[in-house]
């Protein structure tokens, strides 16, 4: 078996992660709540095991370089996130939604979102000057992580000891 490249890894996830926010934005501008939700819970499958690998791996891989106030600073930004999937969850979960609630989702997603894996790209700059045994612990890690496959909403309130109010 190959082995996985973590820092390959994490950036298709952005893609990927890109790509359902935008389409979530989509489907709400059009009012569907049905389609939102499904983009949402591909979300939040894609997500348990992203999150759970960056902070367990990457971040304390990377704070050597940026120390850990900026790590405190990114495991706040994971807090607001999980806030607002859980938000995104109550509007969507409904089955339909209205234009005011359609504003919201869009809203949550571009200021509580988006911004973090457009952030987070910016972070593997300094994957680059990781040695090989870090990067292989971190390729080890997510491997884990993916096989576990816990939602980020599961893993946020049953495994991860940080917890968001």
């Amino acid at each position: 078996m190959a082995k996985l490249d973590a820092i390959a890894q994490l950036k298709a996830d952005h893609s990927q992660v890109r790509d359902i926010l935008l389409d979530i934005i989509e489907a709400a501008r059009r009012q569907d709540a049905t389609k939102a939700l499904e983009l949402l819970l591909r979300l939040d499958k894609l997500g348990g095991p992203h999150f759970q690998w960056e902070e367990e791996s990457f971040y304390p891989a990377l704070e050597q370089f940026f120390g850990a106030q900026y790590k405190e600073y990114l495991l706040g930004v994971h807090d607001r996130i999980i806030r607002a999937a859980k938000k995104l969850a109550a509007i969507l979960g409904k089955g339909e939604i209205t234009q005011k609630e359609a504003e919201r989702v869009i809203e949550l997603v571009r200021t509580e979102i988006l911004p973090h894996p457009i952030e987070c790209e910016g972070l593997t700059l300094f994957s680059e000057r990781l040695s090989k045994p870090e990067l292989d612990a971190m390729a080890k890690h997510f491997t884990s992580v993916r096989k576990d496959g816990l939602s980020l909403l599961e893993w946020a309130d049953k495994v991860r000891t940080r917890k968001v109010a």
